[in-house]
């Protein structure tokens, strides 16, 4: 049973006071079924109050399906080893996956209302149908289509293998003394300025890998071709398209990030900053355990869970009395947040929750400086939902993940901001610009690398070609050759990271964190340089929903992703920061 009285988890009673309370919603919307919905089938085109109450029934039906599923996939987080949690996330999927069988009917019938005009309350919901008309099956093909989802378990394999079945050997340090080694510890041992804990980390963590690098490429390999059968049947050019189109977002956004950060001035300032790096380490070739090296050793940067929350909310001060007093409340008393790792604890960090509950965090929080970072990031992640909840219907609230990277790491620029405000020694001020240099490199070259290697895995698997491990390690370890240039050494267990990274299961999602750094850091501009309109637009932005589209609504903040030079600054501000350094 889940403790709901442990204060360092968040508390799940705003949406079931208990497993049992769960359990019980599930069996009667089970028992009920989707007759609600089913029952207008045949009958859209009749009467428009026919369209719209189908509408109501179909939302309705979804937001408690929505609430079933955030409850169950919180619970088995927090516990993935626990045979029941996983019983229950597999009940909502399948109950999921069957509403969408049950009402897939519904988008070819409208498509099939003569003269159909987008208006009234679900204007933007149906203009987003028509849209789709194109990659839209006929009614028993949607229906087959969505019974498929059962099959769609990759995910969910690398998951356990990754969280739960894989261990790793101690890390050992140079005076030979182990350090336990986990998914959340890596992040930190791999930061020592001791090289020997750093290669044992990495290479301890990369071999346990290594071993299964045969299923995990196999499994991969089925994910790309999940996404093949779908772009196919859906009559998309490519896999990049097809998932592109869900957002709004053109195939161009992509590829301008991809050519823009490729650009030799760009990546020759990453090769100069490697370069700086090792010779801040004393290396003559950089390993990659050896880029996230910290080495300003002397500085100690570790922070208390409640100097850590108070860091990020005086960041977010410039926000607005409301804003800081939202999240003051989310974080120290409704309990919004999990707060520590223990075994089984899905590994990394996120924001969830659902329409009209508070939004949940999960952390794995150890005190170190990453860990403020993330969450910043992921406090605005949930500020957004919060915003965006608050101020559209049910149909809109969702935003696409395009905007959801912009508000978390636009947190991210206001800590930097206030940190270096704090500021009075010249070593620490060197310790903060080396952490925005590398925040920068991971978020938007790394990104942008792994970006790369997504469109040349879907497109080697488009013109026929099979993803083997040996294929897929090869092609990573030739665009890290390309991103870091020769001072940057090949490990021979390198190339396994593309094995290991779970945002390949959500196929083409990593981009958006470049795109989404690059906002950010247009925003934060504009904060500076106008505070009143700055925080205006923001708060609009959060506010926003998908009532537009991603790019209506960043332009609207004074934002264009689709112009190069927004990608461009974001990679001029690096340079500064390594200008800055390499002094």
């Amino acid at each position: 049973m889940y403790d709901h009285e442990d204060v360092s988890r968040w508390d799940l009673k705003p949406l079931y006071n208990d497993e049992r309370a769960w359990d019980a919603n599930y069996e009667t919307l089970l028992k009920q079924g989707f007759d609600a919905v089913v029952k207008f089938r045949g009958l859209l085109a009749q009467d428009p109050a026919n369209l719209e109450a189908s509408l109501d029934a179909f939302f309705n039906f979804n937001e408690m399906l929505e609430k079933l599923y955030t409850y169950a996939h919180l619970l088995s987080d927090g516990d993935i080893g626990d045979q029941q949690n996983l019983i229950r996330i597999n009940q909502a999927r399948s109950l999921y996956s069957d509403f969408d069988a049950n009402t897939s009917w519904m988008r070819s019938e409208i498509l099939r209302i003569p003269n159909l005009r987008p208006e009234g309350k679900y204007a933007r919901y149906l203009q987003r149908i028509l849209e789709n008309r194109p990659h839209t099956l006929n009614e028993d093909e949607e229906k087959i289509l969505s019974l498929c989802g059962v099959t769609q378990r990759s995910s969910s394999l690398f998951n356990i293998l990754n969280n739960v079945e894989l261990k790793f050997e101690d890390a050992i340090d140079k005076e030979n003394k182990s350090h336990p080694l986990t998914l959340a510890s890596y992040q930190n041992l791999v930061k020592s300025s001791d090289r020997q804990l750093r290669r044992s980390a990495f290479t301890n963590l990369f071999s346990s890998f290594d071993k299964v690098k045969m299923t995990l490429s196999e499994n991969y390999y089925q994910k790309v071709l999940e996404n093949e059968f779908y772009r196919k049947v859906r009559k998309f050019d490519s896999s990049m398209e097809a998932a592109l189109f869900g957002n709004e977002i053109p195939s161009s956004v992509y590829l301008n990030l991809l050519s823009t950060v490729e650009k030799e001035e760009n990546l020759k300032q990453l090769h100069r900053y490697v370069a700086w790096k090792g010779r801040v380490l004393g290396v003559d070739q950089v390993h990659a355990y050896d880029l996230y090296a910290e080495p300003y050793e002397d500085v100690e940067m570790n922070f208390t869970l409640e100097e850590a929350m108070d860091l990020v909310l005086e960041s977010i001060r410039p926000l607005g009395d409301e804003y800081v007093a939202i999240a003051t409340k989310g974080l120290k008393e409704e309990r919004w947040v999990d707060w520590y790792e223990r075994p089984g604890k899905r590994s990394g960090a996120y924001s969830s929750g659902y329409y009209k509950s508070h939004p949940y965090i999960l952390m794995n929080f150890t005190g170190s400086i990453r860990d403020l970072f993330t969450l910043a990031h992921e406090l605005g992640h949930s500020m957004h939902s919060y915003y965006s909840n608050k101020h559209q219907p049910y149909p809109y609230a969702s935003y696409t993940i395009f905007v959801a990277e912009v508000a978390s790491t636009f947190h991210e620029e206001m800590l930097f901001d206030l940190l270096m405000k704090k500021i009075n020694d010249p070593k620490i001020r060197q310790f903060y610009l080396h952490y925005k240099a590398e925040a920068i490199r991971a978020t938007l070259h790394r990104q942008t690398l792994f970006a790369n290697f997504e469109k040349t895995a879907h497109s080697y698997v488009e013109n026929k070609g099979v993803l083997t491990a040996d294929y897929i390690c090869g092609v990573f370890n030739e665009l890290y050759r390309k991103y870091y240039g020769e001072r940057f050494v090949i490990d021979p267990l390198l190339g396994v990271e593309a094995l290991r990274i779970p945002h390949f299961y959500s196929s083409f999602y990593v981009y958006q964190y470049a795109i989404g750094v690059s906002a950010s850091l247009a925003l934060h501009t504009n904060l500076k340089n106008d505070p009143i309109l700055g925080q205006k637009k923001y708060l609009e932005f959060i506010s926003s929903g998908s009532s537009k589209t991603p790019i209506d609504i960043l332009k609207d903040a004074n934002v264009d992703v689709r112009d190069p030079s927004t990608i461009q600054k974001a990679l001029d501000a690096f340079k500064h920061l390594v200008d800055q350094l390499d002094t």
